[in-house]
């Protein structure tokens, strides 16, 4: 098993594999949901570089082990800035390390920022699973800023302004902008998601002629994506 590395890139902190066997078949950027344990998304690395890609997790500014405040600025804009010094070239283990294909694989609260990237800036490719497209249909949103405070404390570092910023579409809004290469783009829903309606990813996919692709599952999140659900997924990145 590959030993997964840290580095720290401005203020976001982030975690790596580079592909050891094979020439890389591109660089992976996972996007997590919120909240989350980033140490639960280890398995997916390895399992990634396994099937050759460089893989990045950085944690959104203001979260973990990231420096800054969360949602000060939308989290998409230190994402777009590490991923152009990747593919300008960084300093990785003593070596010069540059991006030639970029994917994103966002799940949830992940998958919203990787759709708000793609109204900004455009990657090779975006697989988006079980995204918010809007937290105003967010199932029980309300509750949650009380409960991040309680349960992740020192995890999550924001004021209640940004957060209701947040909640009422204000961070970001896809309703207003437009999916840049939306051919390139897919989502991955399960049917049965009690947090984020099966039908409300169908008609967004629809208004912005983005792929929905649908699964006999829940709430699919980055740490419990199926090996069927997986492997689609990467065949998309390949194409």
């Amino acid at each position: 098993m590959t030993t997964i590395r840290s580095s720290q890139y401005k203020n976001l902190f982030f975690t790596y594999i580079l592909s050891r066997g094979a020439p890389s078949k591109g660089t992976i950027i996972l996007l997590d949901g919120l909240p989350s344990n980033p140490l639960s998304k280890n398995q997916l690395i390895q399992k990634l570089a396994e099937y050759n890609y460089d893989v990045f997790f950085p944690r959104y500014e203001g979260t973990w082990e990231s420096k800054g405040n969360f949602l000060k600025r939308a989290p998409s804009e230190a994402i777009i800035e590490f991923i152009e010094t990747l593919r300008k070239g960084e300093s990785i283990e003593n070596k010069k390390y540059k991006a030639k294909k970029v994917f994103l694989l966002g799940a949830s609260f992940g998958g919203g920022v990787a759709f708000d990237i793609a109204t900004k800036y455009v990657v090779d490719k975006i697989c988006a699973i079980s995204p918010v497209i809007s937290f105003k249909e967010v199932n029980g949103i309300e509750t949650l800023e009380n409960y991040i405070r309680a349960a992740y404390s020192k995890d999550y570092r924001f004021n209640s302004k940004e957060w209701q910023k947040l909640i009422k579409d204000e961070v970001w809004n896809l309703e207003d902008n437009e999916i840049r290469e939306s051919s390139n783009v897919l989502i991955v829903t399960g049917k049965n998601d009690d947090q984020i309606k099966e039908s409300d990813l169908t008609e967004f996919g629809k208004r912005n002629n983005v792929k929905v692709r649908i699964y006999d599952f829940g709430h699919i999140t980055l740490s419990k994506i199926p090996e069927s659900i997986l492997g689609e997924i990467l065949t998309f990145f390949s194409k």
